[in-house]
């Protein structure tokens, strides 16, 4: 009776051969870097943005604005910054310190054509029915010439912290006062809405946003805005697929009959890793187009207590791969049921850390993108347009991240490194994953693009 002869253990890859194969991997999965290069991403938002935006902003800002004063000698404007104002006027960078969810704010534009403004900027004060109210914040600058633009807050609360019901009233009226064109005394002008104020329907209109506008949107922000936050991505990717694509296993364990497991792992983990940070950005797409400019204010309030609680999931499955390495499995090849129950524990680690690091550069680019999707498209009221054109972005980066997995699962010299250094590799990973989630809780997530920005000439 003859024994069977054994399957010869592959000779191990020289480390300088295994290092260009893995560099060569690193290069695909961040292929995408070629649109900061050859696409002005800033440029393309502007010009896709441009033209819809300023024609439907000029039309938001007239239906707004009242003329309190027009004379060869003297012109006054107010205009009512309401939340439609904020969704498509060029104002978006300033919405978080005026927090018009707060606060009813009016824009006063005084402009002079004989002699010159009074110093100060006129005293505003709000009607609302019989009851008068004094702004809580006035921005405007003094000793100017022939021209200045004041911004007015009041309060929706009163002083007890009662909610002001400006609908009931009917109507508001803004009262402005200053001794113009060298009168001895205030001159008062009024400027008058009617409320509820909203928006006319053709004004809101989203016919605008086409399917191409969205996808040069999604290659804007892949250019331009979200650079930094998939830099550190790509370094995620990585230590994922080092940690979630490996089979614990015995030492000495025959890495031969182990690589089409490891094969099939990298597949799963790379399509669970996209998966889940394709999913997150299009939920943050979706939720910046339903409620706009007040999602800007959101993540002002909470994108640090995201970051920390995105930082702890992700230090948390980083522990998980680094037990995960200690583990023996009974047999040098695992069964049937062990295997698929390993490769449903670690597809749904790799969906959960994909998403948390995801959530926590949303947090931390969160104003940047509401900024493009608000400024460059008016986006506001659209879930849908929000969330396509996210998607279009994630599926930009997506791409290369699956041809990467595709190139590791065709050589062989890094499944025999993967099959043959499991634990170590668990190690790994768990220090890069739990280093990234120390990154989100400690708000250093802009630090690290830092450093990486100088050597990319970006």
């Amino acid at each position: 009776m003859s024994k069977a002869t054994p399957t010869p253990t592959p000779t191990p890859t020289h480390p300088i051969k295994l290092g260009l194969l893995a560099l060569v991997a690193v290069a695909i999965a961040s292929s995408w870097l070629v649109f900061p290069y050859l696409v002005q991403g800033q440029q393309l938002l502007r010009d896709v943005g441009d033209n819809s935006r300023m024609i439907k902003a000029g039309s938001v800002s007239r239906y707004l604005t009242r003329e309190l004063i027009n004379t060869p000698a003297l012109e006054i404007t107010a205009t009512l910054a309401s939340d439609e104002y904020f969704q498509y006027v060029d104002r978006a960078a300033i919405v978080g310190n005026l927090r018009p969810d707060r606060n009813v704010v009016f824009f006063v534009s005084e402009t002079i054509h004989r002699g010159d403004l009074p110093s100060e900027p006129p005293r505003a004060t709000l009607h609302v029915g019989d009851r008068v109210f004094q702004p809580s914040r006035t921005e405007g600058p003094s000793d100017v010439d022939h021209h200045r633009l004041t911004v007015y807050s009041f309060a929706k609360r009163d002083t007890d912290g009662n909610v002001i019901d400006f609908d009931a009233a009917g109507r508001v009226r803004l009262y402005v006062a200053n001794p113009y064109l060298g009168s001895a005394r205030d001159m008062t002008f009024v400027g008058s809405w009617n409320t509820p104020y909203a928006l006319p329907e053709e004004l809101k209109s989203r016919a605008d946003v086409t399917p191409v506008a969205m996808l040069a949107l999604g290659a804007g922000l892949l250019s331009s805005v979200l650079t930094p936050c998939l830099l550190q991505l790509v370094i995620m990717f990585g230590g994922i697929i080092a940690g979630f694509a490996t089979v614990p296993g015995k030492t000495g364990a025959d890495v031969a009959q182990m690589t089409p497991l490891i094969r099939r792992k990298v597949g799963q983990v790379s399509v669970a890793f996209v998966i889940g940070f394709t999913l997150l950005y299009g939920l943050a797409g979706a939720v910046i187009g339903a409620i706009g400019h007040q999602s800007q204010l959101f993540f002002a309030e909470y994108s640090r207590m995201a970051a920390v609680i995105s930082g702890a999931i992700v230090i948390a499955l980083g522990l998980w791969v680094g037990l995960r390495g200690t583990r023996d499995m009974v047999c040098r090849i695992p069964d049937r049921r062990a295997m698929d129950a390993l490769s449903v524990r670690d597809i749904a680690g790799t969906v959960i850390a994909s998403m948390g690091y995801a959530l926590g550069c949303t947090a931390c680019f969160g104003g940047a993108i509401v900024a493009t999707l608000v400024v460059y498209v008016g986006a506001i009221g659209s879930a849908a347009i929000g969330a396509g054109i996210m998607l279009t972005f994630a599926i930009g980066v997506a791409i290369p991240f699956l041809l990467a997995a595709f190139y590791i699962s065709r050589v062989e010299s890094i499944l025999i490194a993967l099959a043959g250094h499991a634990r170590s590799l668990s190690y790994a990973s768990m220090a890069i994953i739990v280093a990234f989630g120390v990154i989100l809780i400690t708000d250093n997530f802009h630090t690290v693009s830092d450093l990486m920005y100088p050597y990319l000439g970006l």
